[in-house]
């Protein structure tokens, strides 16, 4: 399907030119509205609509889960729990023992 902007001639006149063309695979999805909820990130602001839950994710620097692949969800899973079970990788075990130095460091100075 082709794209196509309008174009205005010197004259007042206008013209559409097309620009390219559109994936046939990509077509328009409307969605319905979402059920009213308690937003779990504050517990008190009601969620009603799209836009509200956009705004409030916005403001509190979050996005959905849906927003992510599955290979990145899986890669996070199994750091996540690498951390839980106490692995941890070489890099982290220095910026830990770095972190513990200088905390020690700030102490001893005061």
């Amino acid at each position: 399907m082709p794209r196509y902007i309008q174009k205005i001639n010197e004259d007042g006149t206008s013209r559409f030119v097309e620009v390219g063309k559109s994936d046939p695979a990509a077509t328009l999805a409307i969605q319905g509205d979402i059920e009213s909820f308690v937003s779990p990130l504050d517990g008190k602001t009601v969620i009603t609509d799209r836009k509200q839950l956009r705004d409030h994710m916005r403001k509190h620097n979050v996005v959905h889960a849906s927003e992510f692949s599955d290979e990145f969800l899986a890669k996070k899973r199994a750091e996540r729990e690498r951390l839980y079970t106490g692995e941890h990788t070489p890099a982290e075990k220095q910026r830990r023992k770095e972190e513990i130095h200088r905390i020690i460091d700030h102490l001893e100075r005061r």
